[in-house]
Parts: C-alpha cells; structure tokens; sequence
C-alpha cells in the first residue's frame, strides 16, 4: 500500500454475541445471555477476568498493527459489535462494574481505548466506528452515539466514524441494502459532528461522485468512507481528482455479487467488474488481434466486448434493439431503482470505448460471414418460456408488466415465485392489483441474496400478496384458475391476467453456424439462464479466451 502512495489503517474488532460460531471456534462471548437473531446462538456472558484479557487483546492487536507498519488503527464500537453491546440496554444486562447506568455500560469502551492509546502512543492515529443509530427497538440511537463522541473526543481520538445498524438485527441498514431511504448516514453523522472537535467521516451508499462532493460542500462530514463502490471502480478517487465524474462505474447496492457470494461460501466479486478477486490476473494483450463479433447487447456480450477490447481486438458488437438486454429492466421493480446507475455506467464503457457498435442489425450467417470475423460471441440471451398447460395462451411476461408494454387487470396470477415473480407481484399489488403468486417449491425467492429476499417479503406481506407454495398451475377455464396442490385439485378463483416468470435460452444462430471457419463461443443467458453476476463473469472469461 505505501508503494502505492496511500495510508493503510488496520481496523480491529471484537464481534461479541454476532461472531459466527463456526468461525470463533466455539460459543460466542457477550455481556450478558442476549440472543443473536441472525445467528439464532445464545452466548456466553463474559467473566470479569476475561473482559481484561479482551481489553488486553485489542491493546496487542493495535500494537502489532503499528510493528508492521500501519498508519493507524480503526476500532469497532458500533454496528451491533461487542463494545457496542457493552453500551446497549438492550444487550447489557449486567449488575456489576460494567452494567447499569451509562457510566459503567461505557467503562468498556473507555478501557479497550485507554489501552489501546498506551499501547500505540500519543502520536499514532486512532479512529473509531459508532453507529449513528442501530435502527432496531430498544437499540443504540443518535443520542448514545453523541454521548459516545464526546467521551471520545475528550479520550483523545483522531477521527470517528459513522455508519448504522447492526450485525445481529439490522442487516439491510449494516449492509446498506439499496432499497433503504438515501442520506442517513451522513445525516446522523452531521449531528455527531456539532458534538465534537475532531473529524467525523460517514460510510453508506456515497460512492457517486455528486452525492460525494455535495455532501462535503454542505459542511456535513469530513471524510466519506467508500467500500463496495470501491469493488464497483476501484479509481473513484482517482477519476474525482482528474475530473472525469462521468467514467465512474457506479455501484448499485445490491449485494448480488458481493454478499451473495461471501454469504455461500465464495470469493468476493461484483455485478458490474469482472475484476474483483482477480486483481493479480493481468488482461494479458492478444498475441495476434483479432476481428471480434459479439452477437447481443446485454452484459454478457457488452463485457465480452469489453474485455476482448481491452485485450487489442477489434471488436464488432450487433444488437437488434438497444444496449443493455435484460438489465436495463432491473431498476423498474420497487426498491431497485439504484440498479440504473450500474447499467448506464455499463453502456456508457462501451460508447466511450472505441468499440463499433452497430445498433438495429439482426444477426445470421449471411450477416456475420460479410464481418469476415475470426470469432463469433453469441450472447442472445433468453426469452420467456411458456408452459404448455390449457388455457395460458393469452398469457403476458413479468418483463411486459415492468417495460410497461403491457397491461394487467384487476385480478393478476403470477406463475413463478422467484424473483422476477416476486418483483412483478410487489410492482401490481403497490398499483392496487389483487395479487396471488404459484410457486412449485417449498420456498420463494430462492435466487435473491438473503437480504433483498427478505426485505421484499416483508413487503409483500405488507400489500396482501397471496402466495401459494408446492402448488401447480393445472388450467384455465373461461379465467377460472385450476390449481394443484401435493395431488388435490382445486379452483383457486377468477383473475383477469396470468403473469409468466420463467425464461428459455435463446440462441438461433449455433445451429446455423456449425462448420463456418471462425470459432464460435456461446455465453451468459444464451447457454444458460442465470443472474447479472454470471452473464458479466462469462462474458469476461470468453473476452480473454478469443
């Protein structure tokens, strides 16, 4: 990182109650016997004895940091952390010397500090993280992280930081779910900073160059704190300096690529940047350039053509009818409208970079022989799959309800409870559509990331959605709906308009192209129907193997 020219700060922690078991090796430790609903594990309240070994271990840790060459240390005292736990009602039920009034729920948080200023010095900086407000009943709010500020303020700290939620109860707020309202965080942050004499830098969603610059115009932090948006373009802060705003890759909020993943077991990665995890893996430059032709405009091909550009290719990218594909339908289900930004920044790389895209061409043999290619990426993505099951012939798509270009009556059956049926379910029943949604397994929104599918269930629930588990669409009878249900057969009711959900690859050209003189790759939706993440992941794979 010094190389580089930049600081590097360790940020130390205790999770307390929130550590995962099987990472802590054992039953987690706490100030008092208060569940971890996201956990659903009853911890161990700690001993007096082993609190001081804690408060020694942020101390060595702080220590070590500075041995090896950090710039400074960042403790955690908030997001539903240990030290956090320590100060809250909530989760300190504690009688003894570290539970009670505010004095002794603080005397944790004032040791781990203490000693962890002994053991660095005077001179090495220390910031530390408090949430802004844990967004949950009974939890930590604005009035406990001002006292909190102040204390350490008057303790000596060099910075605070600020964000909201917390890791047990509020995982939509900790992770700043895109959905949740803008402008919290700094907001909290602003009063903090009435309160106090040194820095206050705010995290949450401020990774757009505008929001970025206006926030520090207003006066309202100091610092900003980027994380994902940093997964999404690396050089932000670099772009800000050059001003070039506009290259921004902008991240959407969606946990899709980056929580999703670590939450199953995966490496990191990203929606939008193929390059996440693979830092070290050069774009190696094409040894002998080529005449690309990618057959789609969605971001399977755009980053197909991307990459393969990038690599010294010349690149020829056709689509029928508009960049984008299926992402440019993303951000017009409720609660994703962020996913915009993402898709412009993707179809703006592309219109800057030099790659001839040729708009309202269908591609077929004739077509693309006239390219003289020596590759041909087809990434035509997918289209509806209708079920061959009586009566459904008038049927329209989830993709039709969200263009718009169709409309839905007044009773809508939805057939698919994955996420684009659950999305198109919240879209009709927020427009006072009467709503029933059939699902042919145990459980909905299988392919959402934990928190998106439990923030729309929520919703859902909230607006009356039917939904019908384990059931079968049997057939339609002059609108009247016949379902089935683990073998029974029932009426379910009159709807005026059935929904499908579900998607086919779509690839008319491989057939066509078998035994042509240039290689030919199929990739994303066209091999396979899959997310945003996967069709961007393959189109990087097959750009670096043309």
């Amino acid at each position: 990182v010094h190389e580089e020219g930049a600081k590097v700060f360790a940020h130390i922690n205790h999770a307390g109650r929130a550590a995962n078991p099987k990472a802590a090796g054992g039953t987690p430790e706490a100030p008092s016997r208060v569940l971890c609903p996201r956990t659903g594990v009853e911890p161990v309240e700690l001993a007096e004895n082993r609190i001081l070994e804690i408060v020694r271990g942020f101390a060595d840790a702080a220590l070590r940091a500075k041995v090896a060459g950090f710039d400074g240390v960042e403790l955690q005292f908030g997001l539903g952390y240990l030290v956090s736990q320590f100060q809250s009602t909530a989760t300190n039920l504690r009688t003894d010397n570290y539970g009670g009034d505010p004095e002794r729920r603080l005397r944790f948080a004032q040791e781990v500090f203490s000693n962890v200023r002994e053991a660095v010095g005077e001179g090495f900086p220390i910031s530390v993280r408090v949430s802004g407000s844990e967004k949950t009943p009974k939890g930590l709010e604005i009035d406990d992280a001002k006292d909190l500020a102040r204390r350490l303020d008057a303790w000596g700290a060099n910075l605070i930081h600020i964000a909201t939620g917390s890791n047990c109860e509020s995982l939509p707020w900790y992770f700043q779910h895109m959905s949740l309202p803008l402008g919290i965080n700094e907001m909290l942050a602003s009063q903090v900073r009435k309160e106090v004499r040194i820095p206050v830098m705010a995290a949450g969603r401020l990774g757009d160059p505008p929001r970025i610059r206006e926030v520090m115009r207003k006066g309202m932090v100091d610092m900003v704190a980027l994380g994902r948006p940093l997964l999404a373009d690396p050089d932000i802060p670099r772009k800000m300096l050059e001003g070039k705003d506009d290259e921004v890759l902008l991240c959407g909020h969606c946990l899709q690529g980056c929580f999703a993943n670590v939450a199953v077991g995966k490496g990191i990665g990203c929606n939008i940047n193929p390059l996440v995890g693979r830092e070290l893996e050069a774009i190696a430059p094409a040894t002998r350039p080529k005449h690309v032709v990618v057959v789609g405009g969605g971001p399977a091909g755009i980053q197909a053509a991307l990459t393969a550009h990038r690599r010294g290719h010349r690149v020829t990218l056709l689509e029928k009818s508009r960049l984008g594909g299926q992402f440019s339908l993303a951000f017009l289900s409720p609660g994703k409208e962020r996913m915009e930004k993402p898709f412009r920044s993707m179809v703006a790389q592309v219109e800057r970079s030099g790659i001839e895209v040729r708009l309202g061409e269908q591609a077929t043999l004739e077509t693309l022989e006239a390219h003289s290619p020596d590759a041909v990426v087809i990434a035509t993505g997918s289209c509806p799959a209708r079920p061959d099951i009586p009566g459904l012939d008038d049927a329209i798509t989830g993709e039709e309800i969200l263009a718009g270009t169709r409309e839905a009556g007044d009773r809508v059956l939805i057939l698919g409870g994955g996420m684009v049926g659950l999305e198109v379910a919240e879209f009709l029943a927020g427009r006072g559509k009467q709503v029933a949604v059939l699902h042919r397994h145990e459980e909905v929104a299988h392919d959402m990331d934990p928190i998106g599918r439990k923030l729309v269930l929520k919703r859902i629930a909230a607006l009356s959605v039917e939904l019908h588990m384990m059931t079968n669409l049997v057939r339609i009878v002059d609108g009247r709906v016949f379902v089935e249900n683990r073998g029974d057969e029932r009426e379910l009711g009159q709807f005026d308009t059935v929904v499908i959900t579900g998607n086919h690859s779509f690839d008319p050209l491989s057939e066509q192209l078998q035994g042509v003189k240039f290689a030919v790759k199929v990739i994303g939706d066209a091999e396979k129907p899959g997310s945003i993440y996967q069709a961007v992941s393959s189109g990087h794979e097959v750009g670096l193997a043309v």
